[in-house]
């Protein structure tokens, strides 16, 4: 009997000497015993807690037993609660009516009391029967519906499209089925199969809500995950040794209990966790335990098969992407070599060299566009990408976007219009907005049909400005919309791509907008309804009221018009010949006289026999290179030309080559390939005396 929790009996009857008899003849049982000396303080006694079984005498003052037992059997929770009678009237009448308000037996007074325990026995047998039935029904009622919740987890936690996306569904599970207030879920993806494949080493975690402890006992536990479920109560959470790390000052515990079970792989090795703390009521179970197990066992499977199929996504775009790339690089080369040999066949057609010359020209630029996507991409992988900012003009630098891309647009007849420019100064590289602007123009022009539309603007509302492009073209679906900004993602992959380009232009383009402080989204209403880009940017305040030198030549340069160079004396050093005698025209053009070497050894020979203004040379030469020739410049006396200003031109664009340009004694490094434009106004920056 020490295993069985007593049960409840309800004594009622008016004379307290057969309250105190029953009571202690009923205690021997082993039972509680409550007494009530009215029908009205046993229904009072009845609402407060339940009862296995009530003695009820008939005979009372003001309620009698029969009123009594009429008004306990017309409650919901007491209607079933067996009911005793005890009375000293054996008239059959009064049996009867007791029995016909759901009395299960009838006993005269005196009461024998063998009698009456042995009854009592019965009734209490049954009642417990009764009960562990019920608890029972009870359990397996909460045990399907745990099933359900479990069942319903596994299939959206196994189409769960990537790992974060499972640890939420995971947290949520958890929660739910433990009924706890704070969970914590965390996965260790190198601990899945070789993550080599990805170059990743990624914790990916989910903590909700917020608690300082849960998290350090999740760091501790991803540290040292355990092999098996742990379940802890306050007293031995305040006594683990790892309690001191983070208790708070005063000793106070945050956790009520602590619930956690690991994530193992398929060679059981651990992987991650499941925690959980804070049961909303009473303590974490044995229950809790089981069924966090289990959906650690789904979780673990779900997310080993997630992610090696982000293995498997990761290998499908790196081969696609390979494939893409030597298309992209080859076609242009095509157009390039067949208009060539076409050109020098047939020389003296005017109309053919000028037709080829502009094929040539814009299929070299977008070789050059590829190459610095791909660079971008590589330096934004590495944390190199930076940008050098200036007060811009977002006018200017649309305006001048727009004129770069009629060219492209004339060619498919698409109309592009801006339809507002609003005043809006921001801090900004003004070349990189400009391949920003270049690649949704690219974007634009490539998937609007011929004959479409490309409308855009800049508005500002005093805090950020807004810059916004749409157009008539196919559309983006609903589905591919939130892949829009990755790397390497098209909405026409594979083989029978429609359209060009490596899937890198949008990607740059976040990359690039997000350093300006700023923020880019797409908008489109499905396939065939076009596309929209709206670009947000801070304000860099009110726009300068005089524009030095700095903002005119930051103006030429987003105009695209060459800076004059009227008067300038250029040396300039190349061991390439088309470069060194391209170079010269550009700068000849623009009004400099220009001296053209092709070693350092020319290039001393000169400065000893001209004087130069500026020295413009390449870096990568046979026999010395640029770094050598600037060196022994240095070395020379003013007068000999040791502090001409000079640049470096490079077609090694990584910021270590930058670097080492400048500590070699260069004053400015520029790379390859270079707008006239971009060139003329950076060597008008090192001749102040021009702007005099």
């Amino acid at each position: 009997m020490s295993d069985v929790q007593p049960a409840a009996i309800l004594v009622v009857d008016d004379r307290r000497e057969q309250r105190i008899s029953l009571a202690a003849l009923l205690g021997e049982l082993g039972e509680e015993v409550v007494t009530a000396s009215s029908g009205r303080d046993a229904l009072r006694c009845l609402l407060q807690r339940d009862f296995a079984l009530i003695l009820l005498d008939v005979n009372m003052p003001d309620m009698d037993g029969f009123e009594t037992a009429s008004l306990i059997r017309q409650r919901k929770r007491t209607e079933h609660t067996p009911i005793i009678f005890v009375t000293a009237y054996g008239d059959d009448t009064y049996a009867s009516r007791g029995y016909s308000l759901g009395a299960v037996d009838y006993i005269l007074a005196p009461v024998d009391p063998q009698i009456l325990k042995t009854k009592v026995q019965v009734f209490l047998d049954l009642y417990r029967k009764t009960e562990e039935a019920s608890r029972h029904a009870e359990l397996l009622k909460r045990q399907a519906a745990q099933l359900r919740r479990l069942t319903d987890a596994a299939i959206a936690i196994h189409a769960a499209s990537s790992l974060d996306e499972l640890l939420k569904l995971v947290a949520d599970t958890a929660a739910t089925v433990a009924n706890a207030q704070q969970v914590a879920v965390g996965i260790d993806t190198p601990a899945i199969g070789d993550s080599a494949a990805l170059g990743r080493r990624e914790r990916h975690a989910v903590l909700r809500p917020e608690n300082t402890a849960l998290e350090l006992l999740a760091h501790a536990a991803l540290a040292d995950v355990p092999a098996r479920a742990v379940r802890m109560g306050r007293d031995e959470l305040e006594g683990h040794p790892r309690w001191g790390a983070i208790g708070r000052d005063d000793g106070a515990l945050p956790l009520r209990g602590w619930l956690a079970a690991p994530l193992s792989s398929r060679d059981g090795h651990p992987m991650g966790w499941i925690q959980l703390s804070e049961k909303r009521s009473g303590d974490f179970t044995a229950e809790d335990e089981t069924l966090l197990v289990q959906l650690a066992q789904m979780a673990a499977i779900a997310a080993e098969n997630t992610f090696f199929k982000e293995v498997r996504e990761a290998s499908r775009v790196k081969d696609q992407f390979l494939a893409t790339l030597s298309h992209e690089l080859r076609t242009p080369l095509q157009a390039i070599l067949s208009w060539s040999s076409m050109l020098r066949d047939n020389p003296s057609d005017g109309t053919l060299v000028a037709r080829g010359l502009e094929v040539i020209e814009r299929n070299a630029r977008s070789q050059t566009r590829l190459i610095e996507d791909l660079l971008d991409v590589s330096r934004i992988v590495s944390g190199k990408l930076a940008i050098d900012r200036s007060a811009l003009r977002l006018g200017d630098v649309v305006e001048a976007s727009v004129e770069d891309a009629r060219p492209a647009a004339r060619d498919k007849q698409i109309e592009i219009e801006i339809e507002r420019l609003d005043e809006a100064w921001i801090a900004g590289d003004n070349d990189r907005l400009r391949q920003v602007m270049g690649n949704l123009f690219s974007n634009a022009i490539k998937f609007t049909p011929a004959g479409g539309r490309v409308w855009l603007g800049v508005a500002s509302d005093g805090c950020e400005a807004e810059v916004w492009m749409r157009d008539t073209g196919v559309g983006v679906a609903s589905e591919f919309l939130p892949h829009l900004f990755e790397r390497f993602r098209q909405a026409d992959g594979g083989m029978r791509r429609s359209h060009g380009g490596l899937g890198i232009g949008l990607a740059v383009v976040r990359h690039l907008v997000e350093l300006h402080g700023g923020s880019v989204r797409a908008a489109s209403d499905g396939e065939g309804q076009g596309t929209g880009f709206y670009l947000r940017f801070p304000l860099a305040g009110s726009a300068p009221s005089e524009h030095g030198l700095a903002f005119e030549q930051a103006a030429e340069r987003a105009l695209g018009v060459p800076a004059r160079l009227d008067g300038l004396r250029v040396l300039l050093v190349d061991d390439d010949a088309d470069t060194r005698e391209c170079l010269a025209v550009a700068l000849r053009e623009c009004g400099a006289s220009v001296r053209a070497v092709a070693s350092v050894r020319e290039a001393l020979q000169a400065l000893d026999r001209h004087r130069a203004d500026v020295l413009l040379s390449d870096l990568a030469m046979p026999e010395e290179d640029g770094y050598s020739l600037i060196r022994r410049v240095r070395a020379r006396p003013e007068a000999e030309g040791g502090r001409i200003p000079a640049a470096a031109l490079s077609a090694h664009v990584r910021p270590q080559e930058r670097a080492r340009a400048l500590l070699a004694g260069f004053d400015m490094h520029l790379s390859k390939p270079i707008e006239p434009a971009d060139l003329a106004a950076a060597l008008r920056t090192m001749a102040p005396a021009l702007d005099a």
